[in-house]
């Protein structure tokens, strides 16, 4: 017998995800990865159902590492003010999702390209968890008390921070002008094709209740999702409800 001879064993069965298989090779790693990001995202989609603020609207974009969001403002500061947004994620799963702001915002958590910082103390942990993120932010924009809790090398604004803290009356007429532009025509019924951001339009009476009784069905199927539901139905009939389509 020839002990130099090399015997060929088989190749490792593919590994499978979603239906879809996939082999061993670097080009198709990254494959792999992608379709499990891609789950990992909608499952966060579905988590959304846990959502406790029911002052901030969310929905799935064209491109899935992209959500696009609105956010009411109830109380605080910036009481009255309709802020636009989107949450971005990342190919890399160790990565937090950002938001970023489509609409101005004068606060001391965002920069000047509308990043907006969560991690404003050494006790906030996102976790990767959207949840969480959205959590913080509306806590951020909505209570007054967490300014208490920012700490000074966390800040993404200067100029709010150090007007907050040194001339209130001043900042809160900054704020006011940002809550007062954020609901202008100009800007609250933008409708750029372009631009990926919640659209809205005046609409009369009859027009509200007929989107509202479509939303709160669509919420209803969202309530008893399941490992099995299709997700980008679910998601596309949203759209076609704030969106006005048929």
């Amino acid at each position: 017998m020839n002990n130099n001879l090399q015997l060929n064993s088989p190749p490792p069965p593919p590994r499978t995800i979603s239906g879809t298989i996939v082999h061993g090779n670097n080009n198709n790693e990254t494959t792999f990865t992608n379709l499990i990001r891609r789950n990992d995202i909608l499952m966060e989609l579905k988590n959304l159902t846990n959502l406790k603020c029911k002052n901030i609207f969310i929905y799935q974009s064209n491109d899935i590492y992209k959500w696009v969001g609105v956010i009411f403002i109830h109380e605080g500061f910036y009481k009255g003010g309709v802020f636009k947004f989107n949450v971005r994620f990342s190919e890399d799963r160790n990565a937090n999702p950002v938001i970023q702001f489509n609409t101005h915002i004068y606060h001391p958590l965002v920069n000047k390209v509308g990043y907006f910082n969560p991690i404003y103390n050494k006790s906030i942990n996102i976790k990767h968890s959207v949840l969480k993120l959205l959590y913080v932010l509306n806590d951020a924009l909505s209570n007054e008390g967490t300014f208490l809790e920012f700490q000074s090398d966390k800040i993404s604004n200067q100029h709010a921070w150090e007007t907050y803290n040194n001339n209130q009356e001043f900042f809160l007429k900054l704020v006011k002008d940002c809550v007062d532009n954020s609901i202008s025509d100009e800007v609250l019924y933008e409708n750029n094709p372009t631009s990926e951001s919640i659209k809205f339009q005046k609409i009369n009476d009859e027009q509200f209740e007929k989107n509202k009784k479509q939303i709160l069905e669509i919420y209803n199927d969202m309530s008893i999702l399941d490992e099995r539901t299709n997700i980008d139905e679910i998601v596309y009939r949203f759209k076609c409800a704030i969106d006005g389509r048929k």
